[in-house]
């Protein structure tokens, strides 16, 4: 979500860095519990989501999966970086408004880029009337707006349908895939909580990774609210728009519960991934 328009708990905090993609570290300096930070100048909270260990042992592949933040402020030197990651294709979350308003993605040449827009607060959230009404009389209103765009989206269809493209895009990638939004945290962070899951990486690990983004973004975060503080805004109203929340990504687990059942369901009725993607998905990540 745009910082412009715009908690955590108690797990155990993933300090672990391994060197930058372009440094090209040797696998054995790569455990599984490392996070793999990738620099990329121009861009923040960018990261390799390889690293996780999925239920049957195995890991999810380096070098295969990548999320950030927005790129449309890449300079050349990132681009050059971006370059070595050897991408295949940048999916780009944003919305057609924040697209036009901070600009295309920089990207180095051959790289192919998609656009998959996604409205962070969509139409379709005026159909979730108790939730709408609980997040305008909650006292926490900001943090309840949050957690009801995520489970917009999970309940919006066309939020869903980007998500099947960019997985069965994975699953079938002849190279590495990026994916991103605007700071690299809501749409990225449901994205890859949703795919992580899809390989068996359990729980823990998968909101390790999304809470992360409060630690890549936290520089950024702090300036932006002392600046807001210097014209009179309250931080505290703005903070939950600029951060993620363990219980944002709660609420939309529960709304694939409350929409599918389970989350095989979601997979398979709600995003179209049927067995045979989910294998390749498999086939494709884990090692």
């Amino acid at each position: 979500m745009s910082a412009a328009l715009a908690g955590t708990v108690a797990l155990a905090p993933l300090t672990l860095q391994a060197p930058a993609a372009s440094a090209a570290p040797a696998t054995a300096a790569r455990t599984a519990s490392t996070v793999r930070d990738v620099t990329v100048d121009g861009a923040v909270n960018v990261r390799d989501i390889g690293g996780y260990t999925a239920r049957d042992g195995r890991h999810v592949r380096y070098g295969a999966v990548y999320r950030s933040a927005s790129l449309s402020k890449v300079t050349a030197t990132g681009v050059a970086q971006l370059q070595r990651l050897g991408l295949s294709a940048s999916v780009d979350f944003r919305s057609q408004l924040e697209v036009g308003m901070s600009g295309a993605d920089k990207l180095p040449a051959g790289v192919t880029p998609v656009a998959a827009n996604i409205n962070a607060f969509s139409p379709t959230l005026l159909t979730m009337v108790p939730e709408l009404l609980k997040a305008i009389l909650a006292q926490d209103k900001p943090g309840e707006f949050m957690a009801l765009s995520y489970r917009g989206f999970v309940h919006d269809p066309d939020s869903r349908k980007q998500f099947s493209a960019a997985l069965k895009r994975i699953a079938s990638a002849k190279g590495p895939v990026l994916y991103h939004c605007t700071e690299g945290k809501d749409r990225t962070g449901v994205m890859t909580a949703v795919l992580l899951t899809a390989l068996g990486v359990d729980k823990t690990q998968v909101y390790g990774d999304y809470l992360r983004s409060n630690q890549e973004l936290a520089d950024q975060n702090a300036a932006e609210l002392a600046q807001l503080e210097k014209l009179g805004i309250d931080p505290a109203l703005v903070e939950p728009f600029l951060t993620v929340r363990a219980s944002y990504l709660d609420s939309a687990f529960d709304q694939i519960k409350k929409d599918f059942g389970t989350f095989d369901a979601f997979l398979t009725k709600g995003l179209g991934i049927d067995a045979a993607t989910r294998a390749a998905l498999r086939k494709q990540l884990l090692r």
